[in-house]
C-alpha cells in the first residue's frame, strides 16, 4: 500500500485528508511538527510528503531544506501562502509541487497520482556491490535486506554512493552533512564511518567498500 506522511498543525485539514486519503486507499501518518516528521521518516519508509509551511515547531521552508540533504521522496507543499516569491522558494529548496489552500479534493488526488507516477517510472537506486541505497524510499538494503540508518550515516552514503569511485576529504563530507561550521572536524566523520562500516561491511576492520584514504578522507567502491 502507498505510504504517504502528511505534515499539517491544522485538525479541521488533518481529518479532511485523512478521510480524504484514506478513503482513496493511501495508507496515512500524521505529524503536526517538523521534528516528528524527521522521526517517521527515519523509521519507516515513505511514498510522498504532504507539507505545509506552517508547522508548530519549525518553518516549512526550512523543513525542505533539511529533508533535501538526505532524502530526494517527492513533497507536495500545501500552504496557504499563495504569494509567488514563497511558492518559487519552496521550488527551489527541493518541492516537486505547491497547491494553494483552499483546494479541491479531486485536484489534491490528481497531484498525488502524477507524483506518484513520477516517482515509479523514475529509479534513483543506487548501488555498490551489494549495498542499495533508494534516495526516493530513503531505504538501504545489504543483500536485499533493510539496513537501519542514522540521519548522518544515510547522508554520508548517499554522498559516497552518489560520488562512488572518487575521493572525498573530510571537509567535503563535513561541509555537505554538517554545514561549513563543521569543517576541520575530521573526527566526526571518522566516528559515523566506523558506524556504517559496522552495518554494512562484512569485516568492518579490513572494509571492502568503504576504503580510507590516509590523511586525505574516504572512498566507497565496488
Amino acid at each position: 500500500m502507498t505510504k504517504i506522511l502528511i505534515l499539517e498543525d491544522s485538525p479541521p485539514l488533518q481529518s479532511f485528508l485523512k478521510t480524504l486519503l484514506q478513503a482513496s486507499g493511501y495508507e496515512l501518518s500524521i505529524c503536526d511538527k517538523g521534528l516528528d516528521g524527521f522521526a517517521r521518516l527515519s523509521e519507516q519508509s515513505y511514498d510522498l510528503v504532504l507539507l505545509d509551511l506552517g508547522l508548530l515547531d519549525m518553518d516549512g521552508q526550512d523543513w525542505l531544506i533539511e529533508f533535501r540533504q538526505w532524502s530526494a521522496l517527492p513533497v507536495l507543499v500545501l500552504s496557504a501562502r499563495d504569494g509567488e516569491v514563497e511558492k518559487v522558494t519552496a521550488l527551489d529548496n527541493g518541492a516537486n509541487d505547491y497547491l494553494t489552500k483552499p483546494f479541491s479534493a479531486n485536484e489534491l488526488l490528481a497531484r498525488i497520482r502524477v507524483l506518484l507516477r513520477t516517482n515509479t517510472q523514475t529509479s534513483l537506486a543506487l548501488n555498490c556491490g551489494n549495498i542499495t541505497i533508494d534516495p526516493h524510499k530513503h531505504t538501504v538494503t545489504l543483500a536485499q535486506q533493510e539496513v537501519k540508518l542514522t540521519k548522518k550515516e544515510y547522508a554520508i552514503l548517499l554522498l559516497m554512493l552518489q560520488n562512488k569511485d572518487k575521493v572525498l576529504t573530510h571537509n567535503a563530507i563535513l561541509s555537505h552533512v554538517w554545514g561549513e561550521q563543521y569543517i576541520n572536524r575530521p573526527e566526526y566523520v571518522r566516528v559515523h564511518m566506523a558506524q556504517l562500516r559496522q552495518k554494512l561491511e562484512a569485516n568492518p576492520a579490513t572494509p571492502k567498500h568503504l576504503l580510507t584514504e590516509p590523511a586525505v578522507g574516504y572512498r566507497l567502491v565496488d
